[in-house]
């Protein structure tokens, strides 16, 4: 049944028929037209109507002269893309134009001829980028077709599902029975499949079969088709099922534009202030984006992904510092006492080798081995009724055992050696030696007939080795790495969970030379990392890359924002803070000593954003939003004080200092002169706080083996957003 008011509006246009005629039609017709132009175009109406701050003509001069007409030409096209009214070919124009300046700027970036300007390249570079993807991204999503999404998505998932079937194959076929089944959950069927055919009686059967695994009456069924090979099918199946069964829906292009200029407004609001309620309201247009696209949001959450929701930790780790930091040399002596061969043996053993790290390319977890590699030497007599064989014994050996970490705990592999034994019989005395060329010959066939036996010697030489070693070294593998995994359970994740300070994203990779580990800090109501651009690296340290999101929802989990604190119950509470999580050891001050005064002044933090990390241009900014409660007068309102930190590497430590301090009123004073007196008591206040100072950039690490290693700080580099910290 039609609804009532398009059944009005069908009898007004027939009427407007029969009475009007042709006329009537063409005003209409002219009136739609009007409606249909005057509907904003693409960009328009979502983008703002200037171009942001941080990429007008000013910021792109700072490049340098050589620079000036790109920067000129550059600046006028942001301008163009936001500025000007335009249709939506030119807006894809002027995007295509922006994205081979910002390939002219990667290239820059990766040329040492450049590196002079690299941190004002990669913060333009990073700001430019973000926009011009997520612009782009915007218009694929307003001119995506419902039907031809849904019909690609469903292409996705069934590659999805058949994916799930190889793996289960994969894993069905080291298990006894396993293709009984393979025929149980209908693979082949499942493998041709296409979208065509739609929810399949095989899909719904498959389906039912994995969904209720307590119907199975078999414990090791039952465990069997919980293993995360099945329930991955399962779920994958449920997914396909669920898109075939749910029609295309028409999109409100209305209701999606304004969605999409509140995620615009959000994000610039986040980019020039970074505070949280703008990641709030970022995140809330974010989801109702993802209820209206017809990809569901899919293309907007890839931009996404690459500028705000990325990794805002990266550790990177060469194969170096790890033997630096888990090897170690490994000596012992001992006496020989044995039976070899018929002849007891005695003598002097010692084994030199090196315990150390191999990593091996993994991209789903981090995947080396632990190696023990080295000699033993032996001089020894061997005595029979016969005679005494003295011999000499230099033997290699190489050991190691597979370890794997998925960021949880570390799971090992049994130990291997390899054994390569080398005797050699120096001498030997029988009861006639010295008896003249009777002891001589007699001598001589005692080392003839040791030397004939010198490869069965070997081999038990081996195989005594083999015994004596692996199983030393897999067992105290073993202990260590159990050791670790139960501390990371027990104790460092658990804090994660209790401090809120546990990622929300993880991966784990190794490659022959380095491992990396990326983490993201971000909760339902934050942002996060962007696509790097890193130059901190190092062949034989580990480089910590953070991002100033993870610094400041770190920050945010603090809580203190609402809070008043004076300048040592601050500390305390910082310090408090990370001893949570990096032990005792850690103190920022805020103990009381006898004869020290105690300055009663309060900060007073405003609810949200009370601290704030900037990270830009090759500076390090902290950003407090605070008001100042003395013990007596007036009480300073909250004002937005800037401190330009830098961070110098020298010899002997590193060299924290701040710049001129920025000092402003969070809302317009009423009287100008008041403030301009409260700004000097704020300013005077933070510069008593944060003095210059110098810390250590060397600290020791204890171990159980080898004794401490000394590492240090070699680098800290600032830059688009990021704090790199290399450590040697």
């Amino acid at each position: 049944m039609k609804s009532p008011g398009k059944f009005r509006a069908e009898v007004c246009l027939a009427m407007a028929l029969a009475v009007g005629g042709g006329s009537y039609v063409t005003l209409i017709s002219t009136q739609l037209s009007a409606e249909e132009a005057a509907a904003p175009a693409g960009l328009t109406g979502i983008l703002p109507e200037v171009a942001p701050v941080g990429l007008l003509e000013d910021e792109f001069l700072a490049l340098g002269d050589s620079w000036a007409a790109w920067s000129k030409e550059t600046a006028a096209e942001v301008a163009k893309l936001y500025e000007a009214e335009q249709d939506v070919g030119a807006q894809r124009a002027v995007i295509a134009g922006l994205k081979k300046r910002i390939s002219t700027m990667d290239s820059a970036l990766s040329d040492v001829a450049y590196r002079p300007i690299f941190d004002q390249l990669a913060t333009l570079r990073g700001r430019l980028a973000r926009r011009v993807e997520v612009a782009g991204a915007i218009l694929d999503t307003l001119e995506i077709d419902p039907e031809a999404s849904r019909a690609e998505r469903l292409e996705g998932l069934r590659s999805k599902f058949v994916g799930a079937i190889d793996d289960l194959d994969s894993y069905l076929a080291k298990i006894e029975n396993g293709g009984a089944w393979t025929k149980y959950v209908k693979a082949a069927e499942l493998r041709k499949l296409t979208v065509k055919d739609g929810v399949a009686d095989v899909l719904s059967t498959v389906h039912g079969r994995l969904a209720d695994s307590e119907k199975f009456t078999n414990d090791e069924q039952r465990k069997l088709v919980q293993a995360a090979q099945f329930v991955r099918l399962k779920d994958s199946l449920a997914e396909y099922i669920s898109l075939a069964n749910t029609a295309a829906k028409p999109v409100d292009k209305a209701a999606l534009r304004t969605q999409f200029a509140a995620l615009v407004s959000s994000l610039e609001a986040y980019e020039e202030f970074g505070a949280l309620a703008s990641a709030r309201e970022a995140r809330i247009a974010y989801s109702k984006i993802r209820d209206l696209a017809a990809d569901g949001g899919a293309t907007i959450a890839d931009t996404l992904s690459s500028h705000y929701f990325n990794y805002n930790l990266r550790v990177v780790a060469s194969e170096k510092l790890l033997n630096k930091v888990a090897g170690y040399a490994h000596q012992d002596t001992g006496p020989v006492d044995d039976f070899v061969l018929g002849a007891k043996v005695d003598g002097t053993q010692w084994t030199t080798g090196r315990v150390g790290v191999d990593l091996k390319p993994n991209n789903d977890q981090i995947t080396f081995f632990m190696t023990f590699t080295g000699n033993t030497q032996t001089n020894t007599q061997g005595v029979t009724d016969e005679a005494t064989i003295f011999t000499s014994g230099y033997h290699t050996f190489a050991a190691r055992k597979g370890i794997h970490f998925d960021g949880d705990r570390f799971t090992t592999s049994p130990a291997t050696i390899a054994v390569n034994a080398n005797n050699t019989t120096t001498g030997a005395r029988t009861v006639v030696s010295g008896v003249p060329i009777l002891g001589g010959i007699a001598d001589d066939y005692a080392v003839g007939e040791a030397r004939n036996r010198k490869a069965r010697s070997e081999a038990i030489a081996a195989d005594k080795l083999e015994r004596r070693l692996l199983p030393e070294f897999n067992k105290g593998v073993d202990d260590e790495f159990g050791s670790l995994s139960k501390e990371l359970e027990g104790k460092v994740i658990p804090k994660l969970h209790d401090t809120n300070l546990f990622p929300s994203a993880r991966s784990f990779r190794s490659e022959e030379d380095s491992m990396w580990v990326s983490t993201r800090l971000m909760s339902a109501d934050e942002l996060a990392g962007d696509t790097p651009t890193f130059t901190a690296t190092s062949d034989a340290g580990v480089v910590i890359h953070l991002h100033e999101s993870l610094l400041n929802n770190s920050l945010d989990r603090l809580n203190l924002g609402g809070q008043s604190l004076t300048e040592d119950e601050l500390a305390v509470k910082l310090s408090g803070s990370f001893k949570s999580l990096l032990g005792d050891s850690v103190d920022l001050g805020g103990d009381k000593t006898e004869n020290k005064e105690s300055d009663p002044t309060k900060f007073v933090f405003p609810k949200e954003d009370p601290i704030r990390i900037s990270i830009e241009n090759g500076e390090l900014v902290l950003i407090l939003r605070t008001g100042l409660q003395p013990e007596e007068g007036d009480a300073i309102p909250t004002q937005i004080i800037s401190v330009p930190l830098t961070f110098n590497v020298v010899a002997d430590g590193i060299e924290i200092s701040a710049g001129a301090i920025g000092v402003a009123p969070a809302e317009a004073p009423e009287n100008r002169f008041a403030q301009i007196a409260r700004a000097g008591v704020v300013k005077a206040k933070i510069e008593k706080a944060l003095p210059n100072r110098k810390v250590d950039r060397a600290f020791k690490l204890d171990r159980e083996n080898g004794g401490p290693v000394t590492l240090a700080i070699t680098q800290i580099k600032r830059n688009a957003g990021w704090l790199s910290i290399v450590i040697e």
